[in-house]
């Protein structure tokens, strides 16, 4: 069963090493102040400043939040962003590793978190964590928490961006785009799970479409359509081009969530009383197949200790 030989596999390779109406009163989004981690230096033997990924110069201006007959994320809010400049990529195993060798990041764990949802067969999603393997230095870091996220861009002499400053990045400003790449169908353009030619979305989860692939041969139809565009992990950053914003920024859909600096609550009372603090992460994974996820207004609401195989992040910093 496919199952069992991605489990063994990936052992194997460890053993080495539509919107309201926009509320009347504007708000400005306050991006979260760059913490300095004391004597955090970087390895001269490692990634030196230079070598870090390129950033993008963000133009600032107003929008409202969301999208017009959207569902998800559509908060109506008029927001004003100042100029910034946001990570072309998102951080990499390689990048995060040179961090923990400084001794200013905790290592990416090997194995997921997520104590709010019932995931189903944890072991199969923890061997997705790329942790610190050298033949995946190029794809995105993931299993690391909000904390640990936060660390590496404070480190790097940058923040984490809000949630209001990566959607206006994604949507690419005033233009207002669905996607980061414009208005068509994601089809082969992001890292993702989505099935080609972007016929009807499988609406069985990615779980359920590999058990599928897992109960007969692979050569069967039954288990190449259960296996149609389905991933088995992250891409490499920047290999999915055509997905690339108007400015050039990297997989703003796809590959992996990606957490921002952004504070909300779920389970508040009418009243706004109560609640549980969580962290909001935007753009969509590998493991998404429903286009409406890769929308860039969608968001997902993680508890700040929660670790995904599909989440986590790039830096921001002002101008």
């Amino acid at each position: 069963m496919r199952l069992h030989t991605l489990l063994a596999t990936l052992a194997l390779a460890a053993i080495p090493a539509a919107a309201a109406e926009p509320d009347v009163a504007a708000s400005t989004a306050q991006p979260e102040a760059a913490t300095t981690i004391a004597g955090a230096q970087p390895s001269m033997a490692t990634t030196t400043a230079s070598a870090r990924p390129a950033m993008v110069e963000i133009p600032g201006g107003t929008y409202t939040m969301g999208e017009v007959g959207g569902s998800y994320g559509d908060t109506g809010a008029i927001v004003r962003i100042s100029p910034f400049h946001l990570d072309r990529t998102e951080v990499t195993v390689g990048e995060y590793a040179a961090c923990v060798r400084a001794k200013a990041c905790q290592p990416a764990s090997a194995t997921i978190q997520k104590k709010w949802t019932g995931v189903e067969t944890p072991e199969v999603w923890s061997a997705m964590c790329n942790r610190d393997r050298a033949d995946r230095a190029d794809h995105p870091v993931n299993c690391v928490d909000w904390a640990q996220a936060r660390a590496y861009c404070a480190w790097a002499g940058k923040r984490l961006p809000s949630s209001e400053e990566w959607e206006w990045a994604a949507r690419n400003g005033k233009k207002g785009t669905r996607y980061p790449w414009g208005k068509g169908a994601p089809a082969e353009r992001p890292c993702w799970s989505g099935a080609r030619g972007d016929t009807k979305p499988e609406k069985k989860s990615w779980f359920e479409r590999y058990l599928k692939s897992s109960d007969d041969e692979e050569e069967s139809p039954a288990a190449r359509a259960a296996l149609e565009g389905l991933r088995e992990g992250t891409c490499p950053v920047a290999s999915h081009p055509q997905a690339d914003s108007a400015l050039g920024v990297k997989d703003l859909a796809g590959n992996v969530w990606e957490w921002t600096s952004t504070e909300g609550v779920v389970g508040a009372d009418s009243r706004g009383l109560g609640g549980s603090p969580v962290r909001i992460a935007r753009g969509g994974g590998w493991a998404d197949h429903d286009p409406e996820v890769l929308r860039v207004s969608r968001v997902a609401k993680n508890r700040p200790d929660d670790r995904g195989a599909d989440l986590g992040f790039r830096c921001a910093k002002g101008r």
